[in-house]
């Protein structure tokens, strides 16, 4: 509970208590292949600008909500978001077959990797 607290807490303040205040990110076809689509992310940078992500489908698990894109601040593809940040990312991501959504979300889960996992690392959580 502590990781999924954190993850969701570093989130909203970034996104000003609202994820209506984020940038929803599609990621489509789930890059790391283990499963078919990925419900997309919700992205919303911090006070230094870096992304604090967290997995789209995590906000309807946690909140009962569900995350409609057009209700966020923009739309942008996963190909997109890794343009706008590629060159953070390039000090980020250790290889180029890791996805870098997933990344930012394992980071963000402050050491537990097993909290708001993505579409890659996916393991059920309570709500």
């Amino acid at each position: 509970m502590e990781s999924r607290m954190c993850t969701l807490y570093s989130f909203l303040s970034a996104a000003k208590g609202n994820w209506r205040n984020s940038i929803f990110i599609e990621c489509g076809e789930c890059p790391c292949g283990k499963q078919k689509l990925c419900s997309g992310f919700l992205l919303a940078p911090d006070y230094d600008g870096r992304p604090v992500l967290i997995p789209a489908d995590a906000i309807r698990r946690l909140t009962g909500l569900d995350a409609d894109k057009s209700e966020c601040l923009a739309v942008l593809s996963r190909q997109r978001f890794e343009a706008l940040y590629a060159l953070w990312l390039e000090w980020q991501v250790s290889s180029s077959g890791e996805c870098a959504l997933c990344r930012i979300i394992s980071q963000n889960n402050c050491g537990d990797k097993t909290g708001l996992s993505c579409c890659c690392q996916y393991k059920e959580i309570d709500a």
